[in-house]
């Protein structure tokens, strides 16, 4: 049957305490099912699975099946072994006298706050299963605009990679040739081809008997892993949060997703009940943004005192356009703050996506300018010593 085919209709609140579910511990008795369950564990839980695992308990809730029961009928249904396993320990967590959202929040590593917070309100106002339904239309909208920026991030990519390919190619198959072309010249070369024979020297030769090819390749992969590393500390994700801001084109691509998440999150979290100090903070942890993040909070801690929020952002053009702390000022007057916040959210929804459609149309010339570079450098360093030698020659 189709889900579009059911009333929604609403769910008695669960009011119970949730006893915590750690992380399996390794069984020494078993070891092959502990070594089992980590295996599992490393399978990833992709967007559209929850977005069906909501989509499914929202109908089955509202057809008056018990909790417990849609996640036992849910977790036969489950291609992915690891979503079975999270689907068995929150059902074991309810069954044990815990409620639905505080059996989910122990695995807050694949469900966000911003979605335990609209469960609880959800159960505590007996409209779990709109809520539920709410969410996976939601995590659907965002997995489709995540979708769409890596999907963005590739054409450049494969272009860098194309350039570095070729330049590998030319430093350790034709630069060498050429050397012998130089070499018979016997002319003192320029600075720039003197640098390219350099590096092609050192890029084919060995150190300890180790190409140095695969030496700059391991050197690379460890700088990259280094940044990621970096990244993930307090201090690296406030500073490169800070510089993608203020890059052409991908900052304004940057600040249209987090306003976009922002506003998407806030409307979701007000329109299920939770009051709007706690829906700012965790909003505020959802942006996947530290220097919005701490903006949030601001907001928050303003709001607690009485200060609006429209008064608050107008201050701070640098990270809410006009536009927001006006329609949220406007929203805050007329009450309307879930649906204003969520034509905000379609606004800039629809803004990322454009922007994502004419990516390729505006980084060309950066790329051409790249390319054309690279090309350029190649050209002068060949063929100076050989326009040299010709000089020389007439003379």
């Amino acid at each position: 049957m189709a889900l579009d085919s059911f009333h929604i209709g609403q769910a008695s609140p669960a009011k119970i305490v949730v006893q915590k579910n750690s992380n399996p511990r390794f069984n020494f008795r078993n070891p092959l099912v502990s070594l089992n369950e980590w295996v599992i564990q490393l399978t990833p839980i992709k967007d559209q699975e929850k977005a069906t695992f909501f989509r499914l308990m929202a109908t089955m809730v509202n057809a008056g099946i018990s909790i417990t029961k849609a996640l036992k009928i849910l977790k036969t249904q489950m291609k992915n072994k690891h979503f079975q396993l999270i689907i068995q320990k929150v059902n074991d967590s309810v069954e044990g006298g815990g409620s639905f959202s505080e059996a989910l929040s122990e695995f807050n590593r694949y469900f966000g706050e911003a979605q335990i917070g609209m469960l609880e309100a959800g159960e505590a106002t007996g409209r779990l299963n709109q809520t539920m339904l709410q969410i996976a239309s939601e995590t659907e909208k965002s997995s489709q605009l995540n979708k769409k920026i890596k999907g963005a991030m590739v054409y450049p990519a494969t272009i860098i990679l194309i350039l570095m390919g070729a330049m590998y190619a030319v430093m350790t198959f034709v630069i060498p040739e050429i050397k012998g072309v130089f070499d018979s010249l016997g002319a003192n070369l320029p600075p720039l081809t003197q640098l390219l024979i350099s590096v092609s020297d050192y890029i084919v030769g060995q150190t300890f008997g180790f190409p140095n090819a695969i030496l700059v390749l391991l050197m690379l992969a460890g700088l990259f892993v280094g940044f990621v590393f970096w990244k993930r500390t307090l201090a690296g994700r406030l500073i490169w949060s800070s510089i993608t801001l203020k890059i052409p084109i991908f900052g304004d691509l940057s600040k249209k997703v987090v306003l976009a998440r922002f506003c998407r999150s806030l409307s979701m979290l007000i329109a299920s009940g939770v009051p709007i100090v706690k829906s700012l903070y965790i909003t505020a942890n959802s942006v996947d943004h530290p220097l919005y993040e701490k903006r949030i909070r601001l907001v928050a801690d303003d709001v607690k005192k009485g200060i609006t929020m429209g008064e608050n952002m107008k201050d701070d053009e640098r990270y809410f356009p006009p536009m927001v702390a006006g329609m949220i000022s406007i929203a805050e007057q007329t009450a309307q703050l879930d649906q204003i916040s969520e034509k905000l959210a379609n606004f800039y929804e629809d803004e990322v996506s454009d922007i994502i459609k004419n990516l390729s149309s505006l980084i060309e010339p950066l790329i051409i300018v790249i390319l054309g570079g690279a090309v350029a450098f190649l050209v002068i360093a060949v063929m100076l010593p050989i326009l040299q030698s010709s000089d020389l020659a007439l003379l």
